[in-house]
């Protein structure tokens, strides 16, 4: 099931209101992927506009030399990790991206309708493996339906969740730097997660999986390299082979120095710009956050903050990185840490030969054990702006690019390119219950109108048989007297207090009438909450993709190709 809006392009109204699906297998595709052809032709128109310099060589250049180097740098990423390089349509780039964990097929078929989009257009897809984030999650969760009644049935309270630890997680450490500490926790992942789907029934990837991530442990100790190649081996199986490169290595070559510099060497404006942009943002959806979608950059005693994470090799907690002018160049540094300084004076602004020494300045901190990565909104900015001629995001990235698109108009004077943005819901094949959410809001107004109005639910004819031994006629004028009050509307404050106060008495005086009524409904409700609970468990999309049966998540990304 696709949705789209059938525009070029989102507005700002169409974007903020990005939704993922309810209902399972469908997709979100905005503009519909049948649509991205218009899109891709727009994109190239834009990239034909006049662009920034860059310290006397043009915008052009610049993305040619960054996309032929990320090319370059992604073929020898899957050479040096053993994997085969897939077929090459040319140096046209089609790009998406996501951090190298275990995210759910909702993210995943981004990278099948990267490698459709490219095969149907004549470019090559390239995936970033964004490991300058920092690693949220370091476990699994798995549905866990606990028993299996006589009657071959599950009830909701046997349903629940369990989360099984894959690694040790540390604040702040990027994928980049986060190894394996405990092998024999990371292989006895599978022991724990194995029994619990076959439990639920499922026959699902997650063995086979998880076996090749501890095969890619001959390899590397980084856990974020083992899941994404596990990953890959799973794709090339089902026809999606793309080029892939984790955004460190993006973040190491020629063409990124020259954008980061340019960048530094004119901070000041793009301060004002970034902090200026993202307020007008959070005015202009009301948010009041200070984080939201992204803190400002500050200054202190003289030191700007500038958008990239900084670390040093054999230290690796990432943590903002400062910068400040001087007669010397460009002064770098760590919190209290000073790094390097780049050699650097408004004399070089045009001239490309001495620009090159504040290059190869900026590349020798990598060999000097210092990594300098890009944030969030800079790897965006430079993917979409550098590297590739469409970007797909997902959801939450979609969003957060209307920002990046603002700072592109007014910190580059560019008309920004367009992006798709594309998720999906995709459910675990589990069984569930009929209960609703709006079942329980019904049943939970159907007991509060028993409990406050319970003459509405007491006729008082001969049918009618009171718990107490109130008669008919007693009944009926309890019940007339509550709806002569109801229909009062006293002026005084007096008498609104002496209505509340008799409509209460005779409220108190009517509710046992209903009680056998209201605790058949109270627990009416406390069973459809139990289900609706157990659906939430069991009809999740957050599920990692591993967890999937063959036969339920190929169909669902291949669509794509």
């Amino acid at each position: 099931m696709f949705r789209g809006i059938d525009t070029g392009e989102l507005s700002v109204t169409e974007l903020r209101r990005l939704q993922a699906p309810r209902e399972n297998g469908a997709i979100l595709a905005e503009p519909p992927l049948d649509q991205a052809g218009r899109l891709i032709a727009d994109n190239r128109q834009r990239f034909q506009q006049p662009g920034p310099d860059f310290f006397g060589r043009s915008w052009a250049d610049i993305r040619r030399q960054a996309r032929e180097e990320a090319f370059e740098a992604a073929k020898s990423y899957l050479t040096e990790a053993g994997e085969p390089i897939p077929p090459l349509r040319g140096t046209a780039l089609f790009l998406a991206g996501h951090q190298p964990d275990l995210f759910h097929p909702g993210v995943w078929i981004k990278n099948f309708a990267l490698n459709g989009l490219a095969k149907a257009h004549g470019a090559t897809p390239l995936n970033l493996i964004v490991d300058s984030d920092a690693a949220k999650t370091l476990f699994i969760r798995v549905p866990k339906l606990n028993s299996v009644s006589t009657k071959g049935r599950i009830e909701p309270d046997q349903v629940t969740m369990t989360t099984i630890p894959i690694g040790r997680w540390k604040p702040e450490i990027p994928y980049e730097e986060l190894a394996v500490t405990d092998e024999s926790m990371f292989d006895g992942v599978a022991r724990e997660v194995a029994p619990m789907l076959k439990d639920g029934g499922l026959q699902s990837i997650f063995e086979s999986f998880w076996r090749e991530a501890i095969q890619q442990g001959q390899r590397t100790d980084l856990l974020g390299e083992r899941l994404a190649a596990a990953r890959r081996t799973f794709e090339r199986r089902w026809n999606c082979h793309n080029l892939e490169i984790p955004l460190s290595r993006v973040c190491q070559t020629k063409g990124f120095a020259w954008f980061a510099c340019h960048l530094l060497a004119h901070l000041t404006r793009f301060h004002e710009v970034y902090n200026g942009s993202l307020r007008a943002y959070r005015n202009r959806y009301h948010l009041r956050s200070r984080s939201h979608p992204v803190p400002e950059l500050t200054t202190q005693n003289g030191w700007m903050e500038a958008p990239f994470w900084a670390w040093r090799a054999k230290q690796a907690m990432r943590r903002p990185l400062f910068a400040r002018f001087r007669e010397t160049g460009i002064e770098l540094r760590l919190e209290g840490e000073a790094l390097a300084t780049l050699p650097w004076s408004d004399q070089d602004s045009q001239q490309p030969a001495r620009a090159i020494k504040t290059i190869n300045a900026w590349r020798e901190l990598e060999h000097n054990g210092i990594k300098i990565r890009s944030r969030a909104l800079m790897t965006t900015l430079y993917a979409r702006l550098f590297l590739g001629e469409i970007f797909i995001h997902g959801i939450g990235g979609g969003k957060y690019d209307e920002l990046t698109d603002m700072i592109i108009r007014d910190f580059y004077r560019l008309e920004p390119p367009k992006y798709l943005v594309l998720s999906g819901t995709l459910q675990l094949p589990l069984p569930s219950f009929p209960s609703h959410p709006m079942d329980c809001r019904r049943l939970a107004g159907e007991l509060r109108d028993l409990r406050w109005n319970p003459q509405r639910h007491l006729t008082g004819g001969a049918d009618t048989e009171p718990v107490t031994s109130t008669n008919h006629s007693e009944l009926n004028q309890l019940i007339n007297e509550k709806t002569a009050w109801m229909a009062r509307c006293p002026e005084t404050l007096a008498d609104r207090r002496q209505r509340f106060q008799e409509l209460r008495k005779l409220t108190g005086l009517l509710q046992p009438l209903v009680s056998p009524e209201e605790k058949q409904l109270q627990a009416k409700l406390e069973a459809c909450k139990r289900e609706v609970e157990a659906n939430r468990i069991l009809q999740s999309r957050e599920y990692p993709f591993c967890l999937y049966p063959e036969e339920t998540v190929r169909p669902f990304l291949t669509q794509f190709l």
